[in-house]
């Protein structure tokens, strides 16, 4: 075999073999994870139920969940009416 045919033939087999080894070249750039991108999922918040009826009463929710008016409910009976207000002063 002559140089020049060694040389074909090892060219040639280089080639396959690349080809065939599916040699991959990465960067960099390539293996640095990106960031996610930004959400932008919505949040619906219901307004809340604040009484809950019953034939007995009904219970409410005070407060709007703050640190200065935490919620909680009250038991309402039905039929309660509010204490009548108190007297008017007297005028001299």
């Amino acid at each position: 075999m002559t140089t020049k045919q060694s040389s074909i033939v090892f060219g040639s087999a280089l080639l396959v073999a690349t080809s065939v080894s599916g040699c991959i070249v990465r960067t960099e750039k390539e293996r640095v994870a990106a960031p996610p991108p930004p959400s932008t999922t919505a949040v619906v918040v219901q307004p809340t139920q604040r009484v809950v009826t019953y034939p007995e009463g009904r219970w409410q929710l005070y407060g709007d969940g703050s640190k200065g008016a935490p919620l909680y409910w009250a038991w309402v009976p039905a039929g309660a009416s509010p204490p009548p207000p108190p007297p008017l002063p007297r005028t001299p």
